[in-house]
């Protein structure tokens, strides 16, 4: 038999591509069943005093997976000393539960206010083309998709039921005029292209910032595809925008610069603060503003207090929901939908 020694020789010398595998296979975990998953909750330091291990076990099982659940538990604590290191302080399952629940209707309104922002930007986009005869519809598609990369990728998707005569009426020869392109694209295309335009056609009239689409379209993407939003708001990782977001909420008396520069740093809460800004800036429509006005203060005054007193001892989730309400009363206030600039 080796000894430890020999087999660390051989180890050292393997390239680091076998290295990496090997450390991939030590690294796996087993697929537990949903009783062992409650069982490792617990050596966790989960508690199951609110809801009971066989409601917990039902909830696993049938609204929730493991990986997903668990990733909530990144807003919580762990104790550093003692015989329960490395377990979580305070933490009921039940907790976890609650910031699930909020996270999918989170999820949902923010997936609805992108699609209204993406509709905005494509109706001011072609307004503003309309405005200028001097650019061709066909033309400006070719300037913009040179390599044509982007309509072969949309000619791809003709077998479905929804665009499949308006991709094919302009497939043969490539030549989409812009309406028809901006229907067909991407939400990150449409960015991209907005962007193009802005820069090359928009000078001397202000429209919105692009750069402060790319967060929400990040937002968006992490909503549709079911990615946890209420997550690490330990975590102070963000630098984009950050100064553009901070300049913009300079004038609100009832957050302090500290605290700006502190929660602007924390990624979910800095892509949804934009998203609140660019929606209560530019969408037109007073029918839809009031509509997202009522279902944030539904979630945020309502939902969100059902159970507040499990986060009542949670310093990170109180202040991070108390700087999200400032921001929301802000931008949807009644008094700020009638000033606030519109585009």
């Amino acid at each position: 038999m080796s000894s430890p020694i020999n087999f660390l020789e051989k180890y050292n010398h393997l390239s680091d591509n076998d290295r990496q595998n090997i450390k991939c296979l030590l690294s796996h975990k087993p697929l537990l069943s949903v009783e062992e998953l409650i069982n490792h909750l617990k050596r966790k330091g989960v508690l199951f005093n609110i809801v009971d291990e066989d409601s917990a076990k039902k909830f696993l099982s049938h609204n929730n997976y493991y990986f997903k659940f668990a990733s909530y538990r990144a807003n919580y604590t762990k104790r550093q000393k003692g015989k329960f290191a490395g377990q979580y302080e305070n933490l009921e399952f039940a907790y976890l539960q609650e910031l699930s629940t909020i996270d999918m209707y989170l999820r949902y309104l923010i997936l609805d206010m992108s699609l209204d922002i993406e509709h905005e930007l494509k109706v001011m986009l072609l307004h503003d083309i309309e405005s200028k005869p001097q650019i061709d519809p066909y033309a400006i598609v070719d300037e913009f998709d040179s390599d044509k990369s982007i309509r072969v990728s949309i000619i791809k998707r003709k077998g479905s039921a929804y665009c499949k005569e308006l991709v094919e009426k302009h497939a043969r020869l490539l030549d989409y005029p812009i309406w028809a392109f901006l229907e067909l694209i991407t939400f990150g295309n449409l960015i991209k292209f907005y962007r193009f335009y802005c820069e090359k056609y928009s000078k001397g009239k202000v429209l919105p910032k692009y750069t402060l689409l790319y967060p929400i379209r990040n937002l968006r993407n992490a909503a549709a595809h079911n990615s946890c939003i209420v997550y690490k708001l330990k975590s102070q990782n963000n630098k984009s925008t950050q100064n553009d977001m901070a300049n913009l909420l300079a004038d609100i008396k009832t957050i302090s610069n500290d605290s700006r520069v502190k929660y602007l740093k924390i990624l979910p809460i800095h892509d949804f603060t934009v998203l609140l800004y660019w929606y209560s800036s530019f969408i037109k429509s007073r029918g839809l503003l009031l509509k997202r006005k009522n279902e944030l203060y539904f979630l945020f005054f309502h939902r969100m207090h059902k159970h507040r007193t499990y986060f009542k001892e949670n310093q990170y989730i109180q202040n991070a929901y108390m700087f999200c309400v400032k921001i929301l009363l802000h931008f949807f206030s009644s008094r700020s939908l009638d000033t606030h600039p519109r585009y």
